[in-house]
């Protein structure tokens, strides 16, 4: 996780990125509770880094988390995203910081958290990716600064 602090004041977005499905989550202002939001269907880069810039600026977003798997295609994704994300935030006028983090087994711990509060079998599949992007935001408020 970055070292840095957190914006205060502002809200931090996790991006889970994916092939079929990109999982998005953002905090509270306080940064005290994240909620998942609904998938993002990924269509092109261009598309997809225009949809966030737009609920970065929705949302008064001040950290965006990129997560980088360790293998796989969008663990060669994940750097070239998160800089397109950069520069479209900075040309769009907006502050916000884009950082790239390690989402090691995000997925299956969201899997878990999901089991444990209940989620139906047949929906865990359309929660998990945001809900992995929740784990991401949840580890970057936790992270010692």
């Amino acid at each position: 996780m970055p070292p840095e602090a957190r914006a205060p004041g502002r809200r931090v977005l996790g991006v889970d990125l994916g092939l079929k499905r990109t999982g998005l989550a953002v905090s509270d202002e306080l940064g005290l509770s994240v909620r998942a939001l609904p998938n993002l269907t990924p269509k092109s880069r261009a598309d997809d880094v225009a949809f966030l810039v737009d609920q970065v600026r929705a949302l008064d977003v001040g950290d965006v988390l990129v997560g980088k798997p360790r293998s796989g295609p969008v663990e060669r994704r994940a750097p070239g995203f998160a800089a397109a994300l950069q520069q479209a935030l900075a040309d769009a006028g907006l502050d916000a910081r884009v950082h790239v983090v390690d989402e090691d087994y995000s997925s299956q711990q969201a899997a878990l958290r999901l089991v444990e509060s209940g989620v139906k079998k047949s929906e865990r599949k359309a929660a998990l990716d945001s809900e992995a992007a929740r784990g991401l935001v949840l580890a970057f408020l936790a992270a010692p600064r």
